[in-house]
């Protein structure tokens, strides 16, 4: 897993994090950058990455994936749909996996 590997490198880390607190220096102000997938939002938690942000970088969990957050009713109530004559459904093709 070269990236994955690659990103867990001190230097390449400390190289980025430098990089990233740099850029919101010279913005100056405050910058929230909303995450829309549950997946992301983890991985920023679980790595620690929230950690390493400037103070004036803000993650913001949105809402979520749309395939991700669907319930399973409304899965089975789309499905019911498109079984109907003359029906079309259309949808992300992850959704439907």
């Amino acid at each position: 897993m070269k990236y994955l590997n690659e990103f867990r490198q001190k230097k390449l880390v400390d190289k980025l994090t430098k990089g990233i607190n740099h850029l919101m220096a010279d913005i100056g102000r405050k910058v929230i950058l909303m995450e829309v997938c549950g997946t992301h939002t983890m991985a920023a938690f679980r790595y620690g990455i929230k950690d390493l942000l400037p103070a004036n970088l803000h993650l913001l969990s949105g809402p979520g994936c749309p395939v991700c957050v669907t319930a399973n009713d409304y899965l089975d109530k789309a499905i019911a749909y498109a079984r109907k004559e003359g029906m079309i459904v259309v949808t992300f093709g992850d959704m439907v996996k």
